[in-house]
């Protein structure tokens, strides 16, 4: 039986977060994750394993890297592809739904915010043109430490009105009160 998008979707919104908390947060204090290419692998490694073969078979589901959103790349894609359709066209041409997209930055302290603003204004712009029902997400690993009371939010929340709904943030970053990085999920 295939599912509805909507459940679909819902089943890889909850392993998405799950992946968030418990996968990447477990390897990263395992010291598994050199930069962001070691993340993206990761995420996607887990994320597959989570979802699991017979669902993704079962509902035509692919996880695409580097995938294509007009001229720029998102870091993961999860779509629905036409199974029929790929026996005559490039697979790139056999989409038939776009359920998440996720943006990934993993970056020590002295690399400039900017890049992750970059993302974020990126997926943004996802939203803004997206002909779909999908869901957005931004996993930004920031090695610095901060006090609890001074982290505020990548999407600011002017930004958080434009994605409601759509667009869900999954943020870590160091404790100066305990030392250890914390690991968070905002949906907006």
């Amino acid at each position: 039986m295939t599912l509805t998008t909507t459940s679909v979707s819902q089943f890889i919104h909850f392993n998405i977060k799950k992946v968030w908390l418990e996968d990447i947060n477990k390897d990263y204090d395992n010291l598994d994750l050199l930069k962001e290419s070691s993340l993206q692998s990761a995420f996607y490694s887990h994320l597959r394993r989570r979802i699991g073969d017979d669902f993704l078979a079962k509902n035509n589901l692919k996880l695409f890297p580097e995938y294509s959103i007009g001229k720029q790349k998102a870091d993961l894609a999860i779509v629905v592809i036409d199974p029929d359709k790929a026996k005559d066209y490039p697979l790139r041409d056999c989409v038939t739904e776009v359920i998440s997209v996720i943006e990934m930055k993993h970056k020590d302290k002295y690399v400039s915010e900017k890049h992750f603003n970059d993302d974020v204004t990126k997926t943004l712009s996802y939203i803004k043109k997206s002909t779909f029902d999908t869901m957005y997400y931004l996993a930004f690993i920031r090695e610095m430490y901060f006090n609890p009371d001074e982290v505020t939010n990548w999407v600011t929340s002017k930004q958080a009105l434009k994605a409601r709904g759509k667009l869900t943030e999954m943020y870590s970053y160091g404790d100066l009160k305990t030392d250890k990085m914390v690991w968070h999920v905002i949906e907006h």
